[in-house]
């Protein structure tokens, strides 16, 4: 049985040049780590461990599909604006700081 850490390291190496990212199955998961049964904490400790390596590992709603894929590493507004002159789009201003 793999823990959170190999695992996410294993996945790193064999998926690193996926530049699209994959998506693994619950059956998958069970059979690559070795478990038999496996919680979303371990699921949150391979993102984590991940993200150490740029790559992130979320699941669907029903958890029957787990996606790994890269971080981007754009921030949105580097992207450009497209709605810029859009009047439904209202300008977001910093959040006020408690003073407490």
């Amino acid at each position: 049985m793999k823990s959170a850490k190999e695992f996410a390291a294993w996945l790193h190496q064999r998926f690193e040049e996926a530049k699209e990212g994959v998506y693994l199955t619950r059956e998958d998961i069970a059979t690559l780590s070795g478990r038999q049964r496996f919680n979303l904490e371990f699921i949150s400790d391979i993102h984590f461990e991940l993200t150490l390596q740029g790559m992130g590992f979320v699941t669907d709603t029903h958890r029957e599909r787990f996606y790994l894929f890269h971080l981007p590493t754009a921030h949105w507004q580097d992207q450009g604006d497209r709605y810029h002159d859009s009047p439904n789009i209202h300008q977001m201003s910093p959040a006020k700081r408690n003073s407490h």
